[in-house]
Formats: structure tokens, C-alpha cells, sequence
């Protein structure tokens, strides 16, 4: 592998063939050259690890690398590993041993790449992130903290009957946020009950009465009581109430408040003779506790991805009850404190005003790049080092080797299953200004993450959804007329 001299001379030659010839050097314009100098040559990703300091590479592959930009291998520039099965402590038998000592790149046993990583990490106190999509831990300290945000949440969880409404698009952070609400009611001696729609069947979902009796009966799982529906549940008086009566049963039972978490609630939203039904019930709960001092023992938090109301044209129904929480991108200063969470050399404003540029302040988007850099950079990190990593990951977002391909690849599947988007996509590409965007596309899009709103007008969110739409030419189009 190469060595932090051979680092450095590679980086710099990188920079400077860039900067004279006015090309992109790319781990696959490099194996380009590799194969004019041999036959054979090597691949982008055998160059990417060399790139990335990674071993596993032989010298030879290493000198065809630094020929390919005029460049001559020299001692110095790479070190040797041994792989030792038992994984003990073993020094190096190399004869630069000195150099390496200074260059601090001298294992004391041989391992795999990924073992050799992590002990890096561990001197270092640099904790390794867990690859973005799912709720952060309690403990993370790759949680940006929404403080005005959860501050509201906190306050209103302390009144009685009240009901909060987590709303906004895919992996923004809804999920992370809901832990920590959860968390707080513990804290503060507060039962919780977590219902996930996305764990309920179809057939459950789609039926009011099926739906409200597994809401009971999963409460009643969770609170650890007797679940004894059949004795409150009278068809005569109908689900709604039952439900009611059988809810208020269960709260007598308990002596503090019980905080209930409805997760995905969108889920609700594909059937509307649910849904129509389920919401006002909602309110009628949230209502009812400002004079039932039972019922003010209830808590509700709704969680879903967006404003419901864009894809519901039901002017009747409570959209806007109790508290409702938007989660907004982050800003500047928020991913700035992130990068320092992941321990990234981000002085160079520069480099976050790129990525930005790229991917707006999208949770997801900006946690994703940053778990790739962390992970997949040499620990003999230098700022042009640094630079170059960033710029490549930006010209590679959109292609198959990059790292954002398979979100992208879900979200272009899920517009392939409905002409509609595809055709409101092609017009926001085409367009150099907002536009009209009918009130259910507009949902779809928008919980999907791939459209910011301003009114009735829509916009594609950042510059990755726009290049990469546009590369696709919307050939999916072309193929059905």
C-alpha cells in the first residue's frame, strides 16, 4: 500500500496533470492510461484503492498507477504487509523501516483493510458511524439536534390530551426525532406505546374496524394488561366507540400518562374510506380530553412523510390539529457540525458549499456522504487528499459507482411505476422556473424528497435529483409511446 510520501507525490502529480491539461483525472481515466502503457492494464477500482491507500494491491499494480502520470515509484512510496493468520503482534521486515516510523504508517501486526480501519479509528477516538437510513441512537453523536424543535415537542408532551404531528419527507429524520420524544416521556416517567403502521397487514389496514382492534390489542401487548376486547367491543355502538371505550378502560388502569406513537401514517392514506374515518377519530380523542380527565391522561404523537393534506381532497378532515412539527433541511452551520462529528478536515468552507450545492442540506443525502468519506478515506489524510476525495464523489454521485446509486436507483422505481411523475419530472427538468404541479403528484414527489414547494409551485430539491433525471433522458418515456 502506499505510504504517506507516496501519498502526498501521487495527490500533488493529480493536481497539477489537472490543472495543466484541463482534465478530470478519475480512477477510470487513470486505469485508461494504465492500459496504453500494458495490455492488460488495470480497473477503476483497483486504481480506487490504491487512491484510497487501501492494501490488497501488488507493487506492480502500484507502479503501472504512477507511470500512468509520469510518475516513477521510489522506495519510499509504499510499504508491504504481511497477512498473519492468528492477526498477533509481528513487526515488518522491510528495508525502510525508519521512514515508515517517521511517516507513521508501521503496523505492528498485518491485518485486512477493514480491521486495520478501525484499530486506526479507535486511537484516534473516532467513532465509527453506522451507515445512514435508519433512526439514530440515543447516544449518536452524529444526531444534529433540532433544539427549537424538540423543545416544542418536550413542552407539549407535558400537556394534557395533547396530540403532536411529525410531518415531512423521506429519511429527513422523522424517525430519529420520534426517538427522542420517546425517550424524554420515559425520562419523565411517562408510559409509551410505539405502533408502526408499516408492521400492520394490508388487510388490516384497509379495514377500520380490523385496524382499530389491532391498535387495542398491541397497546394492551405493550402496557403488559389483559387484553380483553370482546368485553368493550360492541358492533352496535360501532368500532369508533368501542375503541374509545376500550382506550379509556385502559388508561384508568394506569396512573401516569401514556404517550402513543402512530408511526407511517401515510400508510392510511391508500385507503381513503380509512383513513376518512380514522382522522376525525383522532380529533374527537384530542377534543374530548380538554373535559375527560382520563383522556387527559393520553398523549398522541403522529408521525408521517409530508402534509397529508396535498394528496387529500377532503377540505373536511382535521389536517392541522394539535401541534404539527416540519423538518427543514439543514443548514450550513448544521452540516458544518456534523462534518466536525465525523472528525472530516472541513475548514475549506468551500468544500461543504460544493456538497451543499449538490445535495442541499437533505439529512440523508449530506449523512450519506459523509459516511462514505469517513470510511472509505485514507487515515494519512492531507487537505489536497481530502479535496480530491470530495470532488470525486460529487463526479461520480449520479453514475452506477457512486455512492448515492441506490437511492436513486429506489426513487426511479418508484416514479417507473406511475407515467404521471415521470411526465411532472420531465417538465421540472425542462422548466428554468417553478411550476404548477397538481395537488397528488405533488404529494408523491414530495414525500419521496425529490421536489421543495413554495405554494402551488414545485422545484426538483438539489442538483443530484436534476443531473440525474436529466442523464436518464426519461428514456422509460420514450419506451411507451
Amino acid at each position: 500500500m502506499l505510504t504517506h510520501t507516496g501519498l502526498q507525490k501521487l495527490y500533488a502529480q493529480i493536481e497539477r496533470l489537472a490543472t495543466e491539461d484541463g482534465e478530470k483525472i478519475t480512477p477510470r481515466r487513470i486505469a485508461e492510461k494504465t492500459q496504453l502503457i500494458e495490455p492488460q492494464g488495470l480497473n477503476a477500482a483497483t486504481v480506487r484503492k490504491i487512491l484510497q491507500a487501501q492494501t490488497g494491491v501488488d507493487q506492480e499494480s502500484i507502479r503501472l498507477v504512477f507511470q500512468a502520470l509520469n510518475l516513477t515509484l521510489e522506495s519510499l512510496d509504499f510499504s508491504f504487509f504481511h497477512h498473519i493468520r492468528n492477526h498477533q503482534a509481528m513487526p515488518v521486515a522491510i528495508n525502510h523501516q525508519q521512514v515508515l516510523d517517521r511517516t507513521a504508517v508501521f503496523l505492528s501486526h498485518s491485518v485486512n483493510r477493514d480491521r486495520y480501519r478501525d484499530a486506526q479509528r479507535a486511537k484516534f477516538k473516532i467513532d465509527i458511524p453506522q451507515y445512514p437510513g435508519s433512526p439514530l441512537p440515543l447516544d449518536s453523536k452524529f444526531y444534529v439536534e433540532r433544539l427549537a424543535i424538540q423543545t416544542q415537542a418536550y413542552r407539549e408532551l407535558r400537556q394534557p390530551g395533547s396530540l403532536i404531528w411529525i410531518k415531512a419527507p423521506q429519511k429527513m429524520g422523522k424517525s430519529s426525532l420520534l426517538l427522542r420524544i420517546l425517550h424524554q416521556a420515559k425520562q419523565i416517567d411517562y408510559h409509551t406505546v410505539h405502533l408502526d403502521f408499516q408492521q400492520a397487514d394490508q388487510n388490516i389496514l384497509s379495514n377500520l374496524d380490523r385496524l382499530l382492534r389491532w391498535m387495542c390489542k398491541t397497546i394492551s401487548l405493550q402496557l403488559q394488561m389483559e387484553c380483553c376486547l370482546e368485553r368493550y367491543w360492541d358492533y352496535e355502538l360501532g368500532c369508533k366507540v368501542s375503541f374509545i371505550i376500550y382506550l379509556h378502560h385502559l388508561l384508568e388502569q394506569i396512573n401516569q400518562p401514556l404517550v402513543l406513537s402512530l408511526n407511517e401514517m401515510n400508510r392510511l392514506f391508500e385507503y381513503p374510506d380509512v383513513y376518512r374515518e380514522f382522522l376525525p377519530l383522532l380529533r374527537s380523542l384530542n377534543e374530548e380530553a380538554r373535559y375527560d380527565q382520563v383522556l387527559q391522561k393520553l398523549r398522541l404523537v403522529l408521525v408521517s412523510s409530508i402534509d397529508t393534506s396535498i394528496s387529500l381532497n377532503c377540505e373536511q378532515l382535521p389536517f392541522n390539529m394539535g401541534l404539527t412539527l416540519r423538518l427543514s433541511e439543514f443548514s450550513i452551520e448544521e452540516v458544518q457540525r456534523l462534518a466536525l462529528a465525523y472528525q472530516l478536515p472541513w475548514e475549506n468552507s468551500s468544500l461543504i458549499e460544493q456538497l451543499m450545492d449538490w445535495v442541499g442540506g437533505h439529512p440523508f443525502l449530506i449523512q450519506l456522504a459523509f459516511y462514505h468519506l469517513t470510511t472509505s478515506t485514507p487515515s494519512a489524510l492531507t487537505d489536497k487528499i481530502f479535496t480530491y476525495q470530495v470532488q470525486q464523489l460529487l463526479r461520480e454521485a449520479t453514475t452506477l459507482a457512486g455512492n448515492y446509486q441506490n437511492h436513486l436507483r429506489h426513487i426511479w422505481l418508484a416514479l417507473q411505476a406511475d407515467t404521471s411523475l415521470l411526465l411532472t419530472i420531465e417538465q421540472l427538468i425542462n422548466s428554468q422556473e417553478a411550476i404548477v404541479v397538481d395537488s397528488s403528484i405533488a404529494y408523491k414527489l414530495e414525500s419521496l424528497g425529490i421536489i421543495k414547494l413554495e405554494g402551488d409551485c414545485a422545484t426538483l430539491r438539489c442538483r443530484l435529483y436534476y443531473n440525474y433525471f436529466k442523464k436518464k433522458n426519461l428514456n422509460f418515456l420514450k419506451s411507451i409511446d
